[in-house]
């Protein structure tokens, strides 16, 4: 059905192409006699200026006819510019028309204080090879001719446009000033210094015009968009596996990472550096364009602005290709708060009903939610928003991540949502006791080590773990039952409990990390029962339906840090397969 329609829609193009040429022409041939009709005439005289103050435009002359002013760059998106790519040029959405990808131009200097987009003297293009190409295909009837492009004053300042030479790219002068190199055949590159953000919808309007003699003779616009940035879901194939190395800290967890990891394909990274809580330096994300044999897929990162030199983003082992770029300022917040803006608190779902590329969701914890700055740029992706907001406020790092977690099935395509439970952590509580496992000590190893009993005999923190519940997780899994369009059977309410101040009283088994089918999970230091954790046990339990396999690893430095898993690593995912522009409704 996609490949009829898109023969359909290529045959309306064809044909209104065909109209358009035959129309042209048409007006052309009638020009031309004209011309030859005022030749034979004697010469009139020369005109006043009162004559012409209120002149017509003149009429267009033969040369600026399509079949020898071309001008257009990859509208239709298959990795080709050709005479296709006429119809449509001028009218830019997600679904069609050329897209220009963003460079990060000081990436090499992290310390800059001046945004990309400012800085104005561009001379050579950052990456030649991933130039969004323009053509522009003349006849020789403009040998005489000058030839300029321009952009809309809005968004000038946002983009870099380059000719490329015999002696290589050269900057082109898009306020008009300055012609380019002549040729009948020119190539022009595109790049753009930002995405569309809260100041610029991300596209630009470059018009092409030919000039004989100070006066216009062809003029031609296309229009053309920056391709989004999209945050992949955990839910996606790893590639890359990233922690901080804290010496013999997390050495034995390290340990355990690599031999969980490695046999599923991907690789860890050990970063040498100060921060132990990887998630919250930088949200790995990508972009898609396309190219002629397949989707080209470009790895960019949001980097933290918290801290602005100690944590510098971790490049991933595609060095050369990944891009990483900052959004806003660092923030002044109290201590409180402090962690709100950290990255493992954006997060985005898998392929929803009405979100093909996921939804993006955060922790709000009211007075302080997450940086405005990133949720506005979000929106103004336009593919995974507008987002959705989750109460964090009772948390003590304030991060969604410590709560919500989506989960690959065994099935392709198919995911479960954990969501933490304070109400089935006081039951398993419950139920060792009423198995008489009373005196087994729980919390094993950690500050909060104790037996099942005495925690039973703490009438408050079993109210405060139940009112949570009832307060707290209730009303946010209906919410994400509304806004995700989640059924019952796709929810599995996780044991935990959480101390006064929101911090996980034992190791929170939902701030997990799905790897290419096997799930990495903080072990929890239950209950040994005949030798087998009783806590882990009943996770595997609640996720033997899904056919996930978990593997237990021993976060006690992350615990005691009141952090886990996921909140200790990062990740690269693979992209969609599929390009955006083709799974999205037409917009």
């Amino acid at each position: 059905e996609l490949a009829r329609q898109a023969k359909e829609r290529q045959e309306l193009a064809l044909k209104e192409l065909t109209r358009q040429e035959l129309e042209k022409q048409e007006l052309a041939l009638k020009e031309q006699q004209r011309q030859e009709l005022e030749l034979n005439q004697p010469a009139s005289p020369q005109p006043t200026p009162e004559s012409t103050a209120t002149a017509t435009p003149a009429p267009v002359t033969p040369a600026a006819s399509p079949s020898n002013f071309f001008f257009a760059g990859d509208t239709n998106r298959d990795g080709n510019i050709n005479q296709l790519d006429e119809a449509g040029k001028e009218q830019w959405s997600l679904s069609s028309g050329a897209l220009i990808l963003f460079s990060d131009r000081h990436n090499d200097d992290r310390r800059s204080k001046i945004p990309t987009w400012q800085q104005t003297k561009v001379s050579v293009p950052r990456r030649a090879a991933m130039l969004s190409q323009v053509n522009l295909i003349l006849s020789e009837n403009f040998k005489n001719s000058q030839l300029f492009i321009t952009a809309d004053s809005i968004a000038s300042p946002h983009i870099s446009v380059f000719q490329k030479t015999g002696d290589g790219w050269k900057p082109v002068d898009i306020s008009g000033a300055k012609p380019l190199v002549f040729s009948t055949n020119i190539v022009l590159g595109v790049e753009a210094k930002q995405f569309a953000d809260r100041n610029w919808n991300g596209t630009v309007n470059l018009k092409a015009t030919a000039e004989n003699n100070g006066q216009q003779i062809a003029a031609t616009t296309i229009q053309m968009g920056v391709s989004p940035w999209i945050m992949p879901a955990n839910t996606a194939p790893v590639t890359e596996v990233q922690v901080s190395d804290r010496g013999s800290a997390n050495s034995e967890f390290i340990s355990q990472l690599k031999q969980a990891v490695e046999p599923t394909g991907a690789q860890v990274k050990i970063i040498q550096g100060d921060n132990a809580w990887m998630q919250d330096i930088q949200k790995n994300g990508y972009v898609q364009v396309p190219q002629k044999l397949e989707v080209g897929q470009v790895d960019v990162a949001i980097k933290s602005n918290r801290d602005q030199e100690e944590n510098l983003p971790a490049k991933s082992t595609k060095e050369r290709d990944l891009r990483v770029f900052k959004i806003g300022n660092s923030r002044s917040k109290d201590p409180v708060n402090q962690w709100s803006d950290g990255y493992g608190n954006l997060q985005v779902t898998p392929p929803i009903p009405g979100h093909p590329m996921g939804r993006v969701y955060y922790g709000n914890s009211g007075n302080v939610g997450f940086n405005p700055e990133v949720l506005d740029f979000i929106q103004a992706q336009r593919i995974q928003g507008p987002a959705v907001d989750i109460d964090t406020s009772w948390l003590l790092t304030r991060q969604v991540d410590e709560i919500i977690n989506f989960i690959p099935t065994q099935i392709p395509g198919k995911y479960i949502m954990a969501i933490a439970s304070p109400e089935a952590g006081v039951k398993l509580l419950e139920e060792l006791a009423g198995k008489g496992y009373g005196d087994v000590t729980i919390n094993r190893g950690l500050s909060t080590e104790t037996t099942v009993s005495a925690a039973l005999k703490n009438p408050a923190l079993l109210q405060h773990n139940l009112n949570l519940q009832k307060q707290k997780l209730n009303p946010i899994l209906e919410k994400l039952k509304r806004e995700f369009s989640l059924a019952d059977d796709q929810i599995v309410q996780v044991p935990a409990m959480f101390g006064y101040s929101g911090y996980a009283w034992w190791p929170n088994m939902v701030n997990s990390v799905p790897i290419n089918g096997k799930l990495l999970v903080s072990n929890p230091r239950g209950a040994l029962i005949d030798g087998l954790d009783y806590t882990q046990e009943r996770l595997r339990q609640l996720l033997l339906p899904a056919g996930v396999s978990v593997s237990f690893l021993d976060d006690r430095y992350y615990q005691e840090l009141k952090g886990n898993v996921q909140s200790a690593t990062n990740t690269v995912r693979k992209p969609e397969p599929r390009p955006f522009w083709q799974s999205l409704p037409n917009n």
